[in-house]
């Protein structure tokens, strides 16, 4: 999928290119993402499955099966997690994924294993300054 967005930094258009492929190069590859669940919440998934559903005389809509990363971590934040400015996320079970429309996709994710605590991930947000400017506001 080829995700655009507007970059926060100087408003041009910048694109992802996300993956879900179960045979990439050999290699599982589903990508992450964040997505505009809401209105006011914003979350972030990794990409199960995408197609695409037409209407005849409608339209034609987009879809992707997703695995949200909405489950609760144990014990909470973390001290340290605060004073790194470090964002966990945990997956929830993959029997309960939900299908998102596309065009909710505001950009790729880079989420790293946790390595200390297994099912944790966190969120990579030095990987580009959207993405930074993007966990400040998602810190408030």
């Amino acid at each position: 999928i080829k995700v655009n967005y507007e970059n926060t930094i100087d408003w041009r258009q910048s694109t992802d290119y996300l993956r879900c492929n179960p045979s990439f190069h050999g290699h599982l590859r589903f990508d992450c993402a964040l997505i505009q669940l809401t209105t006011e919440r914003a979350i972030f998934v990794r990409l199960i499955l995408m197609f695409k559903c037409e209407i005849p005389d409608v339209d034609a809509f987009q879809f992707a099966l997703t695995q949200p990363y909405t489950a609760g971590i144990v014990g909470g934040s973390r001290r340290i997690d605060q004073d790194l400015r470090l964002t966990r996320v945990k997956a929830v079970l993959r029997a309960d994924s939900i299908v998102v429309l596309l065009k909710s996709f505001i950009q790729g994710a880079l989420l790293s294993p946790n390595p200390q605590h297994q099912g944790e991930y966190l969120v990579v947000e030095h990987v580009d300054s959207d993405m930074f400017l993007h966990m400040k506001v998602w810190a408030r």
